[in-house]
């Protein structure tokens, strides 16, 4: 049996009005139409329907059994339908992003708001998380999309997008900082005390390559989870630090000095990453295109605000 929701509304309409002619104008076709529509509906059912004479058409006692069948069986349909199309109307204004505590709490907020002048319907939701539990979300449909940083990698399942790099820079409390050039190489940095992140982590991978080939085999003299952490240490002068120009806004705003590191300048990036099974919705798309302008215009200016700061 393969009964169409448009046989139940031509069944639904001609009880209703009593009338082939009168049902047919609600469905927008000719009375013959209608009419074949309520004939295919009979066929499949084994039953008739409707008692048709050149007066008016009224319901048979099958008929009658099964219009609050159909009736309902099409306000479920319908309400269903309509469900359906308000999640996916929410669905194109909705994004979460992952991002690692520091973006998260340092850069998307700022992101946020100067997007939000643009395209105030989008609801942006933010997960702050270390970036193995983000990927495993992105795996995992949790959220849509990640700001992470670091050298693109292959998880299955996603798919990762450069959009920004930044220069790796060095970071001392205001009175030792006072004393060190504005650029320093990394042979300059390798007897400087030092704290860094786990090694683990894509920045301090890149940090320890630099210091070895400058002759420091050395693990860091202070190591802590967060970006957050080392930047509270850097000021209360417990050491110096390496970490990328990304840094440079929140730095800023503590009594610290910055540095460029040359000989070589060495880069980071930041990754849009997202699932290969999931679109974005078009919306959602814009901001990731606007991420990425608006990253890369922090990248332009944060050479100049280390050399400001410094």
């Amino acid at each position: 049996m393969n009964i169409t929701s448009r046989q139940l509304k031509a069944f639904v309409l001609t009880a209703r009005h009593h009338s082939f002619s009168r049902a047919a104008e609600q469905l927008f076709i000719t009375q013959s139409g209608m009419s074949v529509l309520v004939r295919e509906l009979e066929t499949q059912l084994g039953v008739r329907l409707f008692e048709r004479t050149t007066r008016k058409v009224a319901l048979t006692e099958f008929g009658a059994q099964f219009l609050p069948v159909a009736d309902r069986s099409l306000r479920e349909l319908e309400e269903a339908a309509a469900k359906l199309s308000r999640s996916a109307a929410a669905a194109q204004d909705y994004l979460s992003i992952g991002a690692a505590p520091f973006p998260a709490a340092e850069i998307l907020p700022q992101a946020m708001r100067a997007y939000a002048t643009l395209d105030p319907r989008l609801q942006l939701r933010i997960v702050d998380a270390e970036r193995p539990r983000l990927v495993e979300m992105l795996q995992a449909g949790e959220i849509d999309a990640a700001l992470l940083t670091g050298a693109p990698e292959d998880p299955p399942g996603t798919q990762w997008l450069p959009i920004a790099r930044f220069a790796l820079m060095l970071v001392c409390a205001a009175d030792a900082g006072r004393e060190l050039p504005l650029e320093l190489r990394w042979a300059d940095l390798a007897r400087l005390r030092l704290i860094g992140l786990p090694r683990g982590y894509p920045v301090q991978q890149l940090v320890d390559e630099q210091l070895a080939r400058a002759g420091r085999f050395l693990p860091m003299d202070v190591t802590c989870n967060y970006l957050e952490t080392q930047i509270a240490m850097v000021e209360a002068g417990v050491g110096a630090a390496v970490m990328p120009t990304s840094a440079a806004h929140a730095c800023a705003k503590r009594n610290m000095t910055m540095h460029t590191i040359v000989e070589p300048v060495v880069w980071t990036q930041f990754c849009w990453v997202s699932s290969r099974s999931r679109t974005l919705s078009p919306r959602a798309a814009d901001f990731g295109e606007f991420l990425r302008g608006y990253l890369r215009h922090i990248a332009d200016q944060g050479p100049r605000v280390t050399a400001k700061a410094a």
